[in-house]
């Protein structure tokens, strides 16, 4: 019988390749801290309301301000400033929005099971749908600015699932003798 060692390439790399999605799929905390859980959320959520609030107050009233009344240049009362820069105000708007969504997300995560989440959840939908209105109220290309805000709000949402269902996915097709282990029937390694 031959004598296989245990840790062979192929062995290795799947380690390294199950430390880097857990990684990512799981929160993690720096090198030599303890914090207690009850910490590590109260922190989440404080950033994740600090970021919300900025990212609305910005979409609502965005850089520059809005203009004050109609003049003959075209510019109407109400509209962004910004917005004559039409593909610097889009990226705004992109990044501010999936900042908004994903710092909402969080928000919705952290409290979830918790007392009072429905109330959360409904002024999170609430306040998202006040953000959608006041950049449709402020962009004068309402058509295509609302289309990229559709596209950009549930970015973090999927990007999180697909990471969670790829990590499930991972860990069950690359590592399915832990999986084994979990329900009872793990295999036996043949040679230890």
């Amino acid at each position: 019988m031959e004598n296989h060692p245990k840790n062979t390439t192929s062995t290795r790399i799947k380690s390294k390749i199950k430390v880097c999605f857990k990684s990512i799929s799981k929160p993690t905390t720096p090198p030599d801290v303890k914090p207690e859980p009850h910490d590590i959320r109260n922190v989440l959520l404080a950033g994740a309301v600090l970021i919300a609030t900025v990212t609305f107050q910005a979409g609502i009233c965005p850089p520059g301000g809005v203009w004050q009344s109609d003049d003959k240049l075209g510019h109407k009362a109400g509209r962004a400033i910004y917005s004559n820069k039409r593909i610097p105000f889009q990226i705004f708007l992109l990044c501010n929005t999936i900042a908004l969504t994903s710092s909402s997300f969080l928000l919705l995560c952290l409290t979830f099971r918790y007392p009072y989440f429905l109330e959360v959840f409904i002024a999170t939908m609430s306040m998202m749908g006040t953000y959608g209105s006041a950049i449709y109220s402020v962009t004068p290309y309402e058509s295509v600015s609302f289309r990229l805000i559709f596209l950009a709000a549930p970015v973090p949402i999927v990007i999180r699932v697909l990471i969670w269902v790829f990590s499930a996915v991972f860990d069950y097709l690359v590592v399915p003798n832990e999986w084994l282990k979990k329900i009872g029937r793990g295999r036996k390694e043949p040679y230890q």
